[in-house]
C-alpha cells in the first residue's frame, strides 16, 4: 500500500490529467481523441495508486473511529503486613470482572 504523501506531485498531477479524461469520457466528449487515449493508458497508474492510497486513507480513519481502547481497571493488591509467617500473612489481588 502506497501512502499519500510518499506519492511525488508530478505523479499526483499525472493521476489528475487521468481523472479529467475519464470525466470527460463519462460525459461522451473527446472520446476517439487518440493522444488522451495514449496519456490516459500510460499514467492510468499512478491514477490506480492514488485512488487506493485516498481509499486506504480513508479505511485507516475509519478503523481508528471503530477501535477504541477497553477501559482497564488496574488490579486491587491486598497484603497483611502482620502475620502467621515471618514474611507476613495472607496477600492476594482481586479484580472486578463486570461488563457495563
Amino acid at each position: 500500500m502506497t501512502k499519500l504523501r510518499s506519492i511525488t506531485a508530478a505523479k499526483r498531477l499525472q493521476a489528475l490529467s487521468v481523472d479529467i479524461i475519464r470525466r470527460l469520457w463519462d460525459r461522451g466528449m473527446y472520446r476517439d481523441n487518440k493522444w488522451l487515449r495514449m496519456i490516459h493508458d500510460n499514467w492510468m497508474c499512478h491514477w490506480i495508486d492514488v485512488k487506493t492510497a485516498v481509499t486506504m486513507d480513508g479505511v485507516d480513519k475509519q478503523i481508528e473511529q471503530m477501535s477504541h481502547e477497553p477501559e482497564i481497571i488496574p488490579p486491587l493488591y491486598w497484603e497483611e503486613s502482620e502475620g502467621e509467617t515471618p514474611l507476613g500473612g495472607p496477600l492476594g489481588y482481586r479484580y472486578e470482572f463486570t461488563d457495563d
